[in-house]
């Protein structure tokens, strides 16, 4: 066989179309339309250009431009757009910085991409040390000239690096070209078929992979962007969104999806029916959860199901599921490249193998980044000239479609036999009651996490009639969920390190303490017991908190807004808040919270009715 071979050079690649020029001639066409939409509030086409230009003029006063980085930090809200599009205007790239990571991290985020500038607001700007900071409230942004400027990019430059977990505990930044990202926005707006009419909402964070190409989508497109500016996943405030504005287009992880599809399920979807288009990404998706959705006459949409890692801008590869097609296969598919990326699947020395074989699946062609930023030796160990080798296992079908086979750093060694722990979930998540599977490895034995209703001897016989005997998991645990990581994905680690020592119910004669305690042991998958303990130091996160906030308004008949739970951070203090005595009280500490995520923009903002 041939060695596996870089894309034909001689093929020219598309002249570089600016986004940044294709969002100001839907300004200049409908400057009035609401570009963005966050809160209450709202910014129109024109204001959004104007503001934008502001940032882009004063970076450039500072000698910021083509070649320099450019942090970004600034949760999800009418600010963010803006400074966004001022960075690109003036040449520069952006780096998206969480104001909510730990201090350290963001410390170690700023040193390693170099960075001298950040973007951000007044009462963010102590999170971002070491560096000078440019906040959007500030009169310097307010003053400054709202021309256009020209700026001067071209397809080689780099857009944006988006830093990812390291294996050594360093976090890299993957850079992606202009390129690249022109290639996928052409795609994404094209098979999405987005015009005026759509209405695409942001719950991920400004610093996933899968945010980025949304932030452009519907600016270029003419449509509206609603960005969610609750800090917190909050399902009732994500399904409202949705159902007041008339979302047509989400985009997020599986796992950040189930829960609204659940919650919508028991008044027959209605919340999700303005939806065109699910994307689904970073994960791979379970059928069974979404089939009652796909299937109900009140579902209008397809699910996309896209695939592609950081370090190649994004997207390689989709596939679009819908009521028609939902059993072609007994696993949601990767699907076919997009245009102008090329898919390989190879053995170890790289060599291609032939169609049906599993191997590690490389990627080549328009989609490949920069490499990491300032780390040569990383850089050099995943590409390899012009190809990235991703670590997952694949294989091709004869029909062209590519199937996911796990990843290749999921291979673990039980009892001296050499296992990859995504075969074993593959296999059972074909069980038509298993809803989702995930299978870890520990003290050399193997251990199954399953979302679903089979039975477990009927899980192992079903396994057995299809795996060796070594691999067939020794303890299998139900969960209703699974703890998440901060960008919405399965959190292998938090499952290895908090395993299951039994099933923890919610007793009907316990005390509300007791019931609180034993829905967190539920939700976290570890015994809870101090009622004194507080839910984020024992690994809480934010759609946990989502889930338990749900549970919570069903076991006492009565809503209340998710940010209490906030200023309530044991198991006590809730139990005492929803006693009849709590539910009178304010906590000021959670309104403040709401406040604050709802502050800054003044001058920038008008209310928006829905």
């Amino acid at each position: 066989m041939e060695q596996l071979s870089t894309p034909d050079s001689s093929c020219p690649p598309a002249p570089l179309c600016r986004w940044t020029d294709k969002f100001e001639r839907q300004a200049k066409l409908s400057p009035s339309r609401t570009a963005v939409i966050s809160g209450n509030e709202s910014v129109t086409y024109a204001e959004l250009s104007s503001r934008s230009n502001q940032i882009a003029n004063l970076l450039r006063s500072q000698g910021i431009g083509r070649g320099n980085f450019v942090g970004l930090g600034l949760h999800r809200s009418l600010e963010l757009p803006a400074a966004l599009l001022g960075i690109l205007k003036s040449g520069a790239a952006y780096v998206p910085l969480d104001p909510g990571y730990p201090a350290a991290r963001i410390e170690q985020m700023i040193s390693s991409a170099d960075l001298k500038y950040v973007v951000t607001n007044s009462d963010l700007a102590t999170q971002f040390p070491n560096v000078r900071t440019i906040c959007m409230d500030d009169e310097a942004v307010s003053s400054a000239s709202t021309d256009g400027l020209d700026q001067g990019m071209e397809k080689d430059d780099l857009i944006y690096a988006i830093f990812t977990s390291g294996s050594t505990g360093q976090p890299k930044a993957a850079s992606v070209y202009h390129r690249g990202f022109e290639n996928l926005l052409r795609w994404y707006s094209i098979e999405l078929d987005m015009g005026p009419s759509d209405r695409t909402l942001i719950i991920s964070s400004p610093s996933f992979d899968l945010t980025q190409k949304n932030f452009f989508a519907p600016l270029i497109t003419g449509g509206t962007l609603i960005l969610d500016d609750c800090q917190t996943y909050d399902i009732s405030r994500i399904s409202a969104l949705i159902r007041e504005l008339g979302v047509t287009l989400i985009n997020c992880t599986p796992s950040a999806f189930y829960p609204l599809v659940d919650a919508a399920a028991n008044e027959d979807y209605i919340a999700l029916a303005s939806l065109r288009f699910a994307v689904l990404g970073g994960e791979p998706i379970s059928i069974s959860r979404l089939r009652p959705w796909l299937e109900h006459p009140n579902c209008r949409a397809e699910v996309m199901n896209s695939y592609g890692p950081t370090e190649c801008t994004d997207i390689c590869a989709f596939h679009r599921l819908h009521r028609g097609n939902l059993d072609d296969h007994p696993f949601v598919p990767l699907g076919r490249e997009i245009p102008n990326v090329q898919v390989s699947i190879v053995d170890e020395a790289m060599v291609p193998l032939p169609d049906g074989e599993i191997g590690e699946l490389c990627i080549s062609g328009a989609g490949i980044g920069g490499g990491y930023l300032n780390d040569a030796a990383r850089t050099a160990e995943a590409f390899t000239g012009s190809i990235y080798r991703t670590g997952d296992l694949a294989k091709r079908l004869p029909s062209g479609i590519l199937e996911f086979r796990g990843r290749a750093d999921h291979q673990v060694k039980v009892n001296g036999f050499r296992i990859e722990l995504g075969e074993i979930e593959i296999a059972l998540n074909h069980h038509q009651e298993v809803r989702e599977a995930v299978v870890i490895a520990s003290n050399n034995r193997l251990i199954a996490y399953v979302h679903g209703t089979a039975e477990t001897a009927d899980l192992h016989r079903f396994l057995i009639a299809r795996l060796p005997s070594y691999m067939i998991p020794g303890e299998i645990y139900f969960l209703e969920n699974f703890p998440l990581t901060p960008n919405g994905k399965v959190d292998r680690l938090a499952l290895a390190a908090t395993l299951k020592t039994g099933t923890t119910g919610i007793e009907s004669g316990a005390s509300t303490e007791s019931k609180v305690l034993a829905l967190w042991s539920e939700i976290l998958d570890r015994p809870v017991d101090d009622a004194t303990a507080n839910f984020f130091d024992l690994g809480g996160n934010s759609i946990h908190l989502a889930i338990i906030h749900i549970r919570l308004m069903e076991m006492i008949g009565r809503k209340f807004p998710i940010t209490e739970l906030f200023a309530l951070p044991s198991a006590r203090s809730i139990a005492d808040f929803l006693s009849p005595k709590g539910a009178n009280t304010a906590t000021a500490s959670a309104q403040d919270r709401a406040r604050q995520a709802q502050a800054g923009f003044s001058r920038f903002r008008r209310p928006t009715s829905r």
